[in-house]
């Protein structure tokens, strides 16, 4: 196909720029990501907005990096030619801008000349592309693991981990607070430092070690505010009056970057002025300054599969904030749970896997000098479990939360003896729920998650098949005794709500959709179902839903906006529902369509009537006295009904699910795992 190149024509679309080349557009769009083919932007004018010149393809073409039987073969280049696929690419919002390709000028210049020019000129340009690309390759390191070193040995539970080089800081843990501690990390004694705060979540440390950014909360909340903490006292500053889930201050300190929902924001006045960078599609988390503060690395989470896909943001030099590139930076979404700061830079950093083995790899930059994605090799495995990742780049030390595999029991609180005692021993049972009767339980058993169902005691026990579900959890009886419902997931699928009858004979999906659904509640007539949506707040759509089962249609209960954790009173005069962004309970009375504020200060995520539909029990686990509160209807009068200060000083912790037995009894979940932190000095090669 011969093309006479015009320097001042413009290719204005996709479809014309694939016409061009003689593809489809699929193709056209996949050869800018992986091989670089010269397509603009128009500015402001979004993702798909695109211009290309025919005289800039002509050069790209001429060098090579399309060969003639991939443009005359129709059958080729059309699938597996890219380096990223199209679900990593589906996570930017349609409204962010798409990645800046590099021309290459020298190609440029050689699709012009003639002749014997032409030879030696481009057997020269391909000797200078040949070796830089042989430094490329000899230049990039590898990482490898030359010892590893435990630093702390109590096993307690753990959140956050970040070190100067001289301590580490993390969270630990204790009744309903998460304190904060430090100890050297050469090991040694672990110190409290004092903060006003009921939970408290270190992100960053300066360089000299004087000023912590952490996030601090109240209780099972997301977003939460974040506040610069002096780490020889003083009084917290807050960063700003916004709430965030992940942050990260540039190594000199002047910049701050936070994700909250969906987007990722970015200031460099402490809060005064936020500056939205970029929307994505799902929701960006672990982010980390490049060491010239230039560049961004950041997972992107898609809240439907829970996987996650690297990216990068690099900004322009002329412009504070403003993007000059972005772009995936692994070729598939993976298990992706941890971040550690980039290392040097070329930008490398470590990825903490939750594969359950306990993973390391290491995501490199490409040695390719037209591609921009990185490449990903193993690092570290079976490590038991990876929780957050903190790095000394001077002394190559990778620090990590060890997790320790643990166990979990059920505890049953007579409200009438006040006296725990253990309810279904030797069954690792999670999730219980008790049929209206009182007759039969249905619960979780794990692993792997599994639905049962039992007498009250546990005998006669039976598994409920549900094919081709990978993980279960709480599940609710109809009110007849004949159904159960619970939120079921399938591989790389949200979370759904699913119907099964008691003998396991017939299981279907409730409702059509693609929401992630949380813990069903039935009506009184066992015809509809009311849920509140899993990842609400993250993803920032939080509202309850109601399903009619006989048609499988699903609405939004009005004026729910914002609200989660719904349950159905037993007698179906009332929906309660948590917002959790206020810790206030909600109350729906059905007779009169209106929702009226019940109760304050609920932190924790979890609701559940009483029997006789005149108190609703709410948990409070955040506090120097966690608690289980019971809220009297009408007139919401709040009391504790289960002290829980008492578990704050035994090993493990209670967890926020609860349930009601039909004597008004109340189980709880006592989990029993944690952390340690280990360091992992590692050496790179070339």
């Amino acid at each position: 196909m011969s093309r006479a190149p015009v320097a001042t024509d413009r290719l204005d679309s996709w479809k014309a720029i694939a016409s061009y080349i003689g593809r489809d557009v699929r193709t056209a769009i996949r050869w800018e990501h992986s091989r670089g083919l010269p397509v603009h932007r128009v500015p402001g004018g979004g993702r798909q907005v695109v211009f290309a010149y025919p005289s800039e393809i002509d050069a790209w073409l001429a060098g090579g990096n399309a060969s003639s039987k991939n443009l005359s073969d129709p059958t080729l280049g059309n699938a597996g030619d890219s380096d990223f696929s199209e679900e990593a690419l589906s996570q930017l919002s349609p409204a962010g801008p798409a990645p800046r390709r590099v021309v290459n000028t020298a190609l440029a210049i050689r699709s012009h000349l003639k002749g014997k020019w032409l030879a030696s000129i481009g057997f020269a340009a391909a000797l200078a592309i040949a070796i830089v690309t042989t430094i490329r390759l000899t230049s990039q390191k590898k990482f490898l693991v030359a010892s590893e070193t435990q630093i702390t040995n109590d096993a307690a539970s753990k959140v956050g981990l970040v070190t100067d080089g001289r301590d580490l800081y993390f969270g630990e843990r204790r009744g309903g607070r998460i304190v904060l501690l430090t100890v050297p990390v050469e090991g040694g004694p672990i110190c409290e430092i004092p903060t006003p705060f009921v939970q408290t979540q270190p992100v960053a440390v300066s360089g000299d070690g004087r000023q912590l950014l952490v996030l601090a909360g109240e209780g099972n909340e997301v977003e939460r505010a974040l506040w610069i903490l002096p780490v020889q006292g003083g009084r917290p500053k807050r960063i700003g009056n916004f709430l965030c889930h992940s942050a990260a201050s540039s190594r000199d300190g002047r910049l701050i970057a936070i994700a909250s929902g969906s987007s990722i924001f970015a200031t460099a006045d402490n809060g005064a002025t936020l500056h939205r960078i970029q929307t994505f599609a799902g929701v960006p988390d672990g982010l980390q300054w490049s060491l010239d503060a230039k560049r961004l690395i950041f997972l992107v989470r898609n809240m439907a599969t829970e996987e996650t896909v690297p990216w990068k943001i690099e900004f322009s030099d002329t412009e504070q904030f403003k993007i000059s590139s972005l772009v995936p930076l692994a070729p598939a979404p993976g298990k992706y749970d941890s971040l550690s700061p980039v290392l040097n830079n070329a930008d490398d950093t470590f990825l903490g896997l939750g594969d359950g083995q306990g993973t390391i790899q290491v995501l490199n930059r490409s040695p390719w000098p037209w591609r921009s994605n990185f490449s990903i090799s193993s690092f570290a495995r079976e490590l038991g479990g990876v929780g957050s990742l903190a790095a000394d780049r001077e002394h190559r030390e990778l620090y990590l939360l060890k997790e320790i595999p643990g166990r979990h029991e059920l505890d049953w609180f007579d409200r009438k003896s006040h006296e725990f005692r253990p309810f279904l021993p030797g069954i690792s049972a999670r999730d219980v729920d008790f049929s209206r009767d009182g007759r039969f339980i249905a619960f979780v058993q794990d692993p792997p998650r599994g639905l049962w169902v039992a007498g009250p005691s546990g005998n006669s026990a039976r598994q409920i098949p549900t094919p081709g579900i990978v993980d279960i959890e709480l599940p609710r009886w109809s009110p007849d005794g004949k159904e159960i419902a619970f939120m079921g997931k399938r591989a790389d699928s949200p979370w759904r709500i699913y119907v099964s009858s008691a003998d396991g004979t017939d299981i279907r999906e409730a409702s059509a959709g693609d929401d992630n659904q949380g813990a069903p509640t039935w009506s009184p007539d066992g015809r509809r179902l009311v849920y509140g949506r899993v990842f609400c707040q993250e993803e920032k759509t939080c509202a309850i839903g109601e399903i009619d089962l006989e048609t499988g249609q699903q609405t939004v209960v009005q004026g729910s906006e914002g609200l989660s954790t719904a349950r159905w009173s037993p007698d179906g005069k009332y929906i309660a529902a948590l917002r959790a962004a206020s810790f206030q309970v909600f109350l729906l009375d059905r007779r009169i369509g209106q929702w009226r504020k019940l109760a304050d200060g609920v932190n924790g995520n979890d609701l559940a009537w009483a029997p006789d539909s005149k108190a609703i029990y709410a948990s409070k686990p955040g506090g120097d006295r966690p608690e289980v509160m019971r809220i009297s209807l009408p007139g919401g009068k709040a009391e504790p009904a289960v002290d829980l200060t008492s578990f704050s000083k035994l090993t493990g912790h209670i967890e926020t699910w609860f349930a009601v037995t039909p004597d008004d009894s109340i189980l709880f979940l006592h989990v029993f795992y944690g952390a340690d932190i280990c360091a992992l000095h590692y050496l790179e090669k070339r």
